[in-house]
């Protein structure tokens, strides 16, 4: 075996083991199946290889630079399904049969500058567009994503600059294509890897946000409130910022489920979750589940006055979303929330905030419900 076929038969065994890899991943539930169509790309792309690894005929020279074709598109197919975006399966297909023919009829004329040229406008054309979903488009984006996306930008000019230096400067063109073989490789390797590991990554942020999330109201719970609530804590104190804590309670929540059963209940909860979600809008601002009816709503570096105005807004819009409840004095759901402090003027350990805002919220519902009180004014 010579050093180009050996060259060929590594290269070709590299895309077949990725394939066979990609049978080991699986989509995510709920999402559509890409990952087939990432195993047959690379199976196609083995095969591409594995050809050149021995002295064909023209015809399966033609085959194999179809096949590498169907490589570079079959991964933008792959790119479209992992965004979950809808296949443009005419204008792919068009553009795909345009580059194989193209590729195809050069080849078959053994005018292999110009089939390199066709290249250098189909492949950057294909991995820009894989490049652009994963980085722009898709949803969740994690750091595999991102790798595949700069890999294939970076592939994408590497392809065009081969093909202007060819052009340009053909000594150095001829100088360097030792150098160049390892750039195929390295993209198969790179490329394969990480959208296998971007599945990976998925399922790992998905595992973490259900363990960190309710799954009724799908705010923070128990578990991630108390992780959230002590580092903050910690972070104020460290800083000397002030830290409050709003504590809610849907006012008269077990007669509304006598009431109108506990489905009704369930989704009272829901309605009421999303207005609180809704007032936590920084990005260090949490909303989560306390128990039962009982929300809490954590505000890092927030006064007592904007902490105040928070709540009462908080309570406004529970009020206004109109939810009946004949056994509310109103006549609608509402509630009531209690506000605590912590300050440069008035360190309280978490524990002692937390007490102080359900003293201030049992004192709100003593007042006559439905309004935001203040530990200090409790």
């Amino acid at each position: 075996m010579t050093t180009a076929q050996a060259y060929f038969v590594t290269v070709a065994l590299i895309n077949l083991v990725l394939a066979f890899s990609g049978t080991r991943v699986s989509d995510p539930e709920g999402k559509q199946q890409s990952v087939r169509y990432f195993v047959i790309a690379f199976f196609i792309n083995f095969i591409s290889w594995f050809l050149y690894a021995f002295d064909i005929n023209v015809p399966l020279k033609m085959l194999s630079v179809i096949l590498s074709a169907a490589f570079v598109w079959g991964m933008v197919v792959f790119s479209f399904k992992r965004c979950e975006l809808a296949l443009p399966i005419a204008p792919l297909l068009a553009v795909f049969l345009t580059n194989s023919f193209f590729l195809g009829y050069f080849t078959y004329r053994g005018e292999l500058t110009s089939a390199l040229h066709v290249s250098a406008i189909f492949v950057p054309l294909a991995f820009t567009i894989v490049g652009y979903l994963f980085i722009k488009i898709k949803e969740n984006r994690n750091p595999s994503d991102v790798v595949l996306s700069y890999a294939c930008f970076f592939m994408a000019i590497i392809v065009v600059s081969r093909s202007l230096l060819l052009e340009l400067a053909p000594e150095m063109f001829s100088r360097t294509i030792v150098s160049s073989q390892v750039i195929w490789p390295a993209f198969s390797v790179i490329s394969g890897v990480f959208a296998m590991l971007s599945f990976t990554e998925e399922a790992q942020l998905k595992l973490k946000k259900e363990t960190n999330t309710d799954p009724l109201t799908m705010l923070a719970n128990r578990r991630c409130m108390d992780i959230t609530l002590s580092n903050e804590w910690a972070r104020a104190r460290r800083h000397d910022r002030s830290l409050a804590l709003v504590m809610l309670d849907i006012d008269c929540f077990k007669e509304y489920n006598d009431k109108y059963g506990h489905q009704a209940g369930d989704k009272c909860l829901q309605e009421v979750a999303a207005v609180i979600e809704g007032s936590a809008q920084r990005a260090e601002d949490m909303a989560a589940r306390y128990g039962g009816e009982e929300f809490l709503l954590v505000f890092p570096d927030t006064d007592a006055v904007t902490a105040q105005r928070l709540a009462t807004e908080v309570c406004t819009a529970v009020m206004a979303l109109n939810i009946a409840h004949e056994k509310s004095p109103l006549n609608v759901v509402t509630i009531s929330a209690g506000i605590a402090v912590s300050d440069k003027n008035n360190h309280q350990g978490v524990d002692q905030l937390l007490r102080s805002a359900d003293m201030a919220l049992f004192k709100a519902k003593q007042n006559g419900r439905n309004q935001a009180l203040l530990a200090a004014s409790a």
